[in-house]
């Protein structure tokens, strides 16, 4: 890791539904990768999770992660936030890196047929096979 370079936090989100990872076709990196984005200002990366997978993809997510709650103190404003699977700093574009906190999560809405995706952005998203996944040019190991 090059000490030189920005470091962005980012959120990302694994889907696994009826034994398929759900991946966006991002236009930006020219891969297969995790429905996610920056963590912007004012957000908590649980509520980035939460918005940028329904901007990509249209659906409504619940992270699964484990929240330990007893930290919580409600009195002096103090939350929890749910424990990411994985935190990964990742070299982009060879000039920035992303720090980038990997939630597991659960579709909400049971009839998502119909995906939407914005097509500045990607070219839409799709469940993958475990082993079909790995035919396809992809970012992280997931």
């Amino acid at each position: 890791m090059k000490d030189k370079f920005k470091k962005h936090f980012t959120a990302s989100a694994i889907i696994i539904d009826k034994g398929k990872v759900l991946l966006v076709d991002h236009k930006k990196p020219g891969a297969w990768i995790c429905p996610g984005g920056h963590v912007e200002d004012n957000e908590a990366p649980d509520q980035t999770i939460i918005r940028e997978v329904k901007e990509e993809t249209g659906l409504n997510v619940e992270i699964i992660c484990e929240k330990d709650e007893s930290l919580s103190d409600h009195d002096v404003d103090v939350s929890a936030l749910y424990v990411p699977y994985a935190i990964l700093c990742e070299l982009i574009g060879g000039d920035h890196y992303h720090n980038d906190m990997i939630y597991l999560c659960k579709i909400i809405d049971k009839d998502y047929k119909q995906m939407k995706h914005d097509p500045k952005e990607s070219n839409g998203g799709r469940f993958f096979r475990n082993r079909r996944f790995r035919e396809y040019k992809a970012i992280s190991k997931f």
